[in-house]
């Protein structure tokens, strides 16, 4: 289909045409946008990036605060529409007034004077005290020798080092850009083999959507969620229906655990040494497409964070003798992921909350927010030192001695690392996670909306209860269709853009008069 001319700023671009153009370009409800000369100038850096070639409606709904000055300033940068526009919006203040429940959200984030950034260097602080520390580390473990302090400590330095990649890449530190790019830097060289899911592949330079941002906008959906791609496969331990089944998996529930603290971490050694192989290859191979200095860049990317990443201690195996290093190696690796499991698990892989999703009493919300909150949890920490480690990775709240101290012991939700609050708006600095629980906890509360919460050991039953589930052959779950709204139904939320807002507050009100009577 032909782009059609009408007048200047309404032109219809077909899909075809628009990847064609040489000009940085975006799609947000159904309008084009001519984005190339505003890059430089954009408050989050290079984050806008990620909307270049894509339709990044809810990149922008989730970055941006209904209220603020972004939508108006994107007016300026507009060049026409979208042909075929599936969609009856197509501007962005319309697109909020249909999304009562997010614009809610986030009026109460702003009446609770809570930015995205925090109002110090915190963040980096923390980030640059943490990598010395961690190099520090490095030194005692790996040439030293003092392999305890190794076994203590490596699951927390594995999980710390892939966390800070993930903080910059949403944008965090960006008190300066300068440190930013530093920490950025330093964080990609030791956990450079995550580059690709995070960042996307190196010849984009941060445009698109990497693995990680399809993430956000299909949360724990097994067809479109690229994180469930070891998960629908074949794979020696099977959680889920839409894994291929085999005789083995009747067994599972008795070797899953051997297998995944030895059997799975020994095979990705085995993978990363063929990669650095292949990366030493390749720079003795003849000139081709791919310029020698990506393939540079690629090797010394690789070599750092296999000499100094706690997965992979290639330094310890110059240091010391290779047993020793071999044998404190693979028993980090399985204390690492017995530890660990939860962490992602609990988060992204609980079918139930896809299932929640589905229920009757969800069906009349299809917001965005509503299947955000449906399909992810947040993990508990009721304890004051857990819940530091946990911010020490990049996961908790505001920290501060004062509020350590004052963490009340049996508040259950205390130190949740905060996953819901991550989806709701990625581009919230780690330090403000905590902060923002409490709005959001609050206002669910009010709104009879899911948010999920689960213990660490909660979350190792979860596990446990799937593996054996899942141990049979067992066919696709019939879920109900999804109810879509009617045109009055339309038209009602047209009419009064709080409508649902106000009936779910309502029904908050009527539920509490019923109790109390």
């Amino acid at each position: 289909m032909e782009a059609i001319e009408t007048t200047e700023n309404n032109r219809v671009f077909s899909k075809a045409e628009l990847y064609e153009q040489s000009f940085p370009w975006t799609i947000i409800a159904g309008q084009v946008f001519a984005i190339g000369s505003f890059i430089p100038q954009h408050p989050g850096g290079f984050l806008i990036r990620r909307a270049i070639g894509e339709d990044a409606t809810e990149l922008f709904l989730s970055h941006h605060c209904p209220t603020g000055p972004a939508a108006k300033t994107l007016e300026r940068y507009q060049i026409g529409t979208l042909a075929n526009w599936d969609h009856e919006v197509t501007n962005v203040e319309e697109l909020w007034r249909r999304r009562p429940l997010q614009r809610h959200f986030w009026r109460r984030l702003k009446e609770s004077k809570i930015s995205l950034t925090s109002n110090s260097f915190e963040a980096e602080f923390l980030a640059c005290s943490m990598l010395m520390l961690f190099f520090l580390w490095c030194y005692y473990c790996y040439v030293r020798g003092w392999w305890r302090l190794n076994l203590c400590c490596s699951w927390f330095w594995l999980r710390h080092l892939d966390a800070g990649l993930h903080a910059a890449m949403h944008g965090d530190f960006r008190k300066s850009k300068r440190l930013q790019g530093g920490l950025f830097w330093v964080y990609s060289l030791l956990s450079h083999r995550a580059m690709e899911y995070y960042w996307g592949s190196s010849g984009l330079n941060g445009c698109g959507l990497s693995k990680h941002w399809w993430h956000h906008v299909f949360p724990n959906d097994p067809g479109r969620d690229p994180d469930w791609s070891t998960m629908t496969g074949i794979a020696w331990v099977r959680r889920h229906w839409s894994a291929e089944w085999h005789p083995c998996h009747r067994w599972q529930s008795l070797y899953w655990l051997p297998v995944a603290m030895f059997v799975e971490p020994l095979l990705e050694l085995l993978q990363v040494t063929c990669s650095i192989l292949e990366a030493v290859a390749s720079l003795m191979e003849p000139p081709m497409k791919t310029p020698y200095c990506a393939r540079v860049a690629r090797f010394l990317g690789l070599s750092c964070e296999v000499l100094l990443n706690p997965g992979f201690q290639l330094l310890s195996f110059f240091a010391q003798p290779f047993w020793q290093a071999f044998g404190v190696l693979l028993l980090v690796r399985a204390i690492s992921r017995l530890l660990l499991y939860p962490f992602s698990e609990v988060q992204h892989y609980m079918p139930e909350h896809i299932l929640a999703a589905d229920q009757e009493v969800f069906k009349d919300m299809p917001e965005w927010l509503v299947g955000q909150l449906t399909t992810t949890a947040n993990l508990e920490f009721r304890h004051p030192l857990t819940w530091l480690v946990d911010f020490l990775m990049f996961h908790g709240a505001t920290f501060g001695w004062r509020a350590l101290h004052g963490m009340d012991l049996m508040d259950r939700n205390a130190g949740d690392s905060h996953q819901i609050e991550h989806h709701l708006w990625p581009a919230m600095s780690f330090v403000q996670y905590r902060n923002a629980a409490e709005v959001v906890r609050a206002t669910c509360r009010t709104l009879q909306l899911p948010y999920y919460s689960i213990s660490y050991v909660d979350g190792y039953r979860k596990i446990c209860q799937q593996v054996r589930e899942h141990q049979e052959p067992s066919p696709r779950p019939v879920l109900s269709a999804k109810r879509t709204r009617t045109p009055q139904e339309a038209s009602d939320m047209e009419g009064s853009e709080d409508s649902e807002l106000k009936r779910r507050t309502r029904r908050k009100k009527d539920n509490d008069n019923s109790s109390s009577s």
